[in-house]
Formats: structure tokens, sequence, C-alpha cells
């Protein structure tokens, strides 16, 4: 089924999109992360919380980046990326735009949690190489599940995406 999938033209033009996205506004959520965690907010103070330490400028780094992140993604999700949805008007609605944020917060809570640990194994406050591969990291593990997450959840496809052979030229359809 994978394999059937990443045939079709549609979906592999679709990923390409999604990955310059994706790459956009990583640089977005990577510019905010450190303007606050190495800038505005550089003390590491650390709070337990629910039995989990809470690092705060990790936190409030990584709370930020995904702000200015998923707003900027949603928009240009609907722009450029998921351009051949079956229910347009659900996926740009105010309905729409809180399921990519629920959809997003998942994504953040792994985000974070892979941030936490990395910090676990070495102190990202003194290591800015460290903090770049577990961003990288982090944000890779995530982009997988964003896609996967968003196509089967608010941007399916129309059926008769579904049912084109895979090197069938699919209409671009905005």
């Amino acid at each position: 089924m994978l394999k059937k999938f990443l045939q079709n033209k549609q979906n592999q033009y679709e990923i390409i999109r999604f990955i310059v996205v994706g790459v956009i506004c990583t640089l977005v959520d990577f510019g905010v992360s450190a303007l606050i965690q190495y800038v505005i907010y550089p003390t590491a103070d650390q709070y337990v919380l629910i039995g989990m330490t809470i690092t705060l400028n990790i936190f409030l780094a990584a709370l930020f980046g995904f702000i200015f992140g998923v707003i900027t993604n949603y928009i240009l999700s609907i722009v450029i990326v998921f351009k051949n949805v079956e229910n347009k008007k659900t996926s740009r609605s105010v309905k729409g735009f809180v399921i990519f944020v629920l959809l997003s917060t998942i994504g953040f809570l792994i985000n974070y949690a892979i941030k936490e640990l990395g910090n676990l194994i070495i102190d990202m406050q003194t290591n800015f190489l460290w903090f770049v591969f577990v961003f990288g990291v982090a944000t890779f593990v995530v982009l997988i599940y964003n896609y996967i997450s968003r196509k089967l959840i608010l941007f399916r496809p129309k059926k008769e995406v579904l049912e084109k052979k895979p090197d069938e030229e699919i209409p671009n359809q905005d």
C-alpha cells in the first residue's frame, strides 16, 4: 500500500511540497527557539511537575517555536501543500484549524520529549551543536508524524485522487 501511495505522482509532489513547507516552518521554529533559549531566557531553571523534570527555557523555547511554526505551517499547508482535499470547507475552517492545532500539539509533545531526553544525555545549554542535533532528530520524527496524521485526519484526498493509477497525471484542483 505504501509503495502504491509513493508511486503516485500527485503524492510525490505533495510530499515534496510538504518537505519544502516543513523546512520553512522548521527555520521559523528554530529561529524562535534559539532566540528564546539563548538570548531572551538563557537561564536553565528546572522544575518538577507531575514527576517530570521541566527545564523552563527549553519548554518556553519549544512552546514559542511551536506557536510560530504551527501558524506558519497551517497557512502554507492550505495554500501550498494539500491541494486535492476531500473537504476543503472543513480543512479551512475554525474546526479545521483546531484539529490542525490538536494534531500539532501531539507533535509538539513528541518534539519536547525528545528534546528533554537529549538534554538529559548532554546538557544542551552548554553544547549548541548537541542542541542542533537533538533539534534535527526531534524535527525529523515529528515531520513523519505530522504528514501521516494530517493526511489521514484533516487533508484526506478526494476520492478520484485515490482511484487514479500511479502514473496518471492528476490535474491541479485548487
